[in-house]
């Protein structure tokens, strides 16, 4: 068996440190810090969790892109890609647990991105392995100017409206702090959480709470 795999590597000059992190089509996130020319250490991974578990990771993935960046690790080493590995992943497990390192998959993914690799974007890796993994992928274009200048021609409200800008600029909209119920939506997850439990919603249920959410709206208008 083989195993699709999301990632790359960024380097900091001035430290001489790297940073690879890699998201498989089973959901797990692993990721390895190391100085230049060292195998670094590989962190326990982020494991497969809720519905749509590869998509909460890839949104993770994007944000180690930009925390990573924002923090000097500016040279690409490994630019953004989907690559195929003959790696066997176990299933996920019915219930989370902590997960050992696996440094095989970091060294895999590294020895298998080609020599002269084109620089692809971030958001172009992520459609290509979306699509090899058989998952719903956005546009190539969707955070292309004139795609979201389409967007907003139309009746969006301006609420809604800076919502959309949020989430094409990769921000994430969350409920107010200290909330016990809330949510968090990102590009490619809306996630409710309870406490410290929470759980992402499949398109369908995204669909269905939009809809109850317009109707309560609509009945129970401002100043009601």
């Amino acid at each position: 068996m083989a195993t699709t795999v999301l990632g790359f590597r960024l380097g900091h000059d001035d430290l001489g440190r790297q940073f690879t992190a890699v998201v498989t089509q089973s959901g797990r996130l692993h990721s390895n810090h190391g100085v230049y020319g060292a195998a670094g250490a590989t962190r326990a991974p982020h494991g497969p969790f809720g519905e749509n578990p590869v998509h909460g990771r890839v949104a993770e993935l994007r944000e180690l892109w930009a925390k990573k960046q924002g923090t000097g690790y500016q040279r690409l080493l490994i630019a953004p890609v989907s690559v195929r590995l003959p790696l066997n992943e176990p299933p996920a497990p019915k219930q989370f647990v902590r997960e050992a390192p696996a440094p095989e998959v970091i060294e895999e993914f590294v020895g298998a991105v080609p020599a002269t690799q084109s620089s692809s974007g971030l958001e172009d890796a992520i459609h290509d392995f979306y699509t090899t993994v058989g998952l719903p992928a956005r546009p190539r274009n969707f955070g292309d100017v004139n795609h979201f200048r389409a967007a907003r021609e139309t009746t969006l409200s301006p609420r809604t409206a800076a919502c959309l800008r949020a989430l094409t600029r990769k921000a994430a909209i969350t409920s107010p702090a200290r909330t016990t119920v809330g949510y968090r939506i990102t590009a490619d997850t809306v996630r409710l959480h309870v406490g410290h439990q929470g759980q992402d919603l499949d398109h369908k249920a995204v669909v269905q709470l939009q809809a109850a959410l317009t109707a309560w709206l609509y009945l129970n208008p401002p100043g009601h």
